[in-house]
């Protein structure tokens, strides 16, 4: 559901269209982080959810039969969407482009562009079934249209492979030595062309090779080069590799225009003993070089028009090409190639880091670096007024809040009195009752936490009356802004250094829950660098590794697509997936039936507890899952 350009105060709108999905929210995965050290909300993401997991309902085994790669989720197409998206007043369509191959960069931006085209001439919308198979065949693990037209739970995750397939060709309904027979030829198929036989288990071993010949429906391979007799009637063969379609878009690729650069005009002059100077102008901006090495007098081949213009004019792969070159040179004099060389390519350094940015804003242009220091200065002076303030007074008392996600395990820790309880249900209705039932008994502030994704309407939570709200996302900010309640900003603002703590503390965030993307020494490097007030860290949890719309339990505990059809198996049974290691990762879902994958262990700080203190730091969080009420006291028992 896109906001209309009223509704988005005309910022312009742009929507990803064809790649690879997250299966987690952008942002809220820390799958990679937690299994490798590796942060997926920082680029360096493993993909875990494209390895194989097995179903555990109730703590028993699901047999799914040939599914296991249950979070590994389809590859968006949305080129038939292309028209609405348009009418709809998206301006700007996003393809997938990092770390993929010419041959899909060509096929994809090429399917896409036609089809804007055909939108914006008022053509059928439908993409051919030739620019289909282009897509299919460079990059697919199963294409369709993603929730464009609606969540389907039963669309996203097919769950029978994780990886790269092209088209599907056919079902084998026979084999024999070197040769399997299709049902159907569903993709032509010629010789040459690469295949994989699906036989629906481990996809890490399946058979593959390279076609040796096509008669009618049986495909024919090299003696020995595969292993059809492995193969079962029933079997899946994909389209895996299309030489001719390779050769087409090379060809294709060779027709393209060439890149625009900007002209680069040169006048050079000098005297023999003197520097070579060299006034370079392109478009608007202006540099002057001079030689570090004097000319010297030539005796033979001395510097020429022809010969400045082969050493200067090299400028491939740089914003230039060599225009105009005046040459002022009275004495016939001769200069180092190298140093040519050097005065070449600081010119380009130099005319390439201060081109025209008059339609940039602000500080584009500069350095990182040298953009910190004023960024970082006002933080700076609060950290210091509150360190001379006794910011870090060891002898502050700690606070030890906790978070609860059953009643029993919030009713059970009123023995022993924590500073603070939050209260995160799957089912609102349980909301105001627990809070009513804290208050009677005793003084503890009690908040609510918000789902880490949050969309309209999702506010119902709201009339327990908190005392306060965990914030997990930014529109949750700027609603319960409005409504005057304390708020503590959750793990999920990403906040990882002084500046986005700074940002949400002038936000109006009471304290805020450092990033679980930090280790130990970047934790500390925060803490140093802002005012430990402003943090309250989570002392002990099992981390939540995936967060995501996605719903195993629709998905695989159902036949329905949404949350009005599933039947709601969550309400009824408790779920896990069991990695290829043993280990089992409970699934919960929230209020808005979005699937958190949490870690099968918890995980503990307390080893790090004095070097943490020594910050200043002085607010603490325990959370708990599925602890019963008895271990949720004995465990904030256990750091009191």
């Amino acid at each position: 559901k896109f906001p209309s350009p009223t509704e988005s105060s005309g910022l312009p709108l742009e929507v990803f269209v064809h790649g690879a999905l997250c299966v987690a929210y952008s942002g809220q995965c820390l799958t990679s982080e937690v299994l490798g050290r590796r942060s997926a909300n920082r680029g360096e993401c493993a993909q875990a959810c494209r390895l194989p997991y097995s179903l555990e309902v109730d703590g028993q085994p699901k047999d799914l039969s040939d599914r296991a790669y249950l979070l590994s989720p389809q590859d968006l197409a949305a080129v038939d969407e292309i028209p609405e998206l348009i009418k709809l007043g998206l301006c700007s369509f996003k393809i997938e482009g990092r770390l993929k191959s010419p041959d899909y960069i060509t096929a994809v931006t090429s399917v896409y562009r036609k089809a804007i085209d055909r939108a914006l001439g008022n053509l059928p919308a439908t993409a051919s079934k030739e620019d289909k198979y282009r897509l299919e065949m460079t990059f697919s693990r199963g294409l369709f249209s993603g929730w464009f037209h609606g969540v389907d739970h039963q669309q996203l995750v097919h769950a029978r492979f994780g990886k790269k397939r092209g088209p599907l060709a056919g079902k084998i309904a026979r084999t024999g030595p070197d040769w399997v027979e299709m049902e159907e030829m569903l993709t032509p198929l010629h010789p040459g062309d690469g295949v994989v036989i699906d036989r629906g288990t481990d996809t890490e071993k399946e058979p593959g090779g390279f076609l040796f010949g096509v008669k009618g429906n049986r495909l024919l391979f090299r003696h020995g080069s595969m292993p059809t007799q492995t193969a079962r009637p029933g079997d899946r063969v994909w389209k895996t590799k299309d030489p001719q379609l390779e050769k087409q878009l090379r060809a294709e690729r060779s027709k393209e225009a060439p890149i625009q650069t900007i002209p680069l005009h040169l006048k050079i002059s000098g005297q023999p003993r003197k520097p070579l100077y060299l006034h370079a102008t392109a478009m608007d901006q202006e540099a002057l070089l001079t030689s570090t090495t004097p000319l010297n007098p030539a005796r033979n081949r001395p510097l020429t028009p022809e010969s400045l213009r082969e050493k200067l004019g090299r400028l491939g792969g740089t914003p230039f090409h060599l225009g105009e070159l005046t040459v002022d040179l009275p004495q016939p004099v001769i200069l180092p190639v190298s140093e040519l060389n050097r005065l070449r390519r600081e010119l380009v350094a130099r005319l390439s880091a201060t081109a025209p940015l008059s339609h940039n804003p602000g500080n584009v242009g500069q350095s990182v670096g040298s953009i910190l220091p004023q960024l970082l200065a006002p933080i700076t002076d609060k950290q210091t007024f509150r360190h001379s303030a006794n910011c870090r007074n060891n002898t502050a008392e700690a606070k030890i809040s906790v978070l609860c996600r059953d009643p029993a395990q919030a009713q059970a820790l009123l023995a022993d009195n924590p500073d603070l309880l939050y209260l995160d249900f799957e089912d609102l209705r349980r909301f105001s009752p627990t809070v009513e039932t804290i208050r009677q008994k005793s003084n503890i502030p009690v908040y609510l936490a918000t789902p880490r994704i949050q969309k309209a309407g999702e506010t119902g939570f709201l009339n327990a009356k908190p005392d306060g709200v965990l914030v997990r996302n930014l529109g949750a900010l700027d609603y319960f802004r409005s409504a005057k309640l304390p708020m503590i900003g959750d793990f999920s603002l990403n906040v990882a250094n002084p500046l986005s703590a700074d940002l949400f503390i002038r936000e109006g965030l009471d304290r805020l829950t450092p990033s679980y993307d930090l280790d130990i020494n970047q934790l500390l490097e925060l803490l140093r660098s802002a005012p430990p007030s402003w943090f309250e860290l989570t002392l002990h949890q099992h981390i939540p590794m995936f967060h995501m719309e996605h719903c195993v339990f629709a998905a695989f505990l159902s036949q329905g697509k949404d949350h009005l059809t599933c039947g709601r198996p969550c309400d009824h049974h408790r779920i896990a997936v069991r990695d290829r290691v043993g280990e089992s990762h409970p699934i919960r879902a929230d209020v808005g039936c979005r699937n958190t994958v949490f870690n099968s262990k918890p995980q503990s700080g307390a080893s790090h507890l004095p070097e943490l203190l020594a910050t200043g730091l002085r607010h603490f969080r325990l959370e708990l899952l599925d602890e019963s009420p008895e271990d949720s006291l004995r465990l904030l028992q256990s750091y009191l």
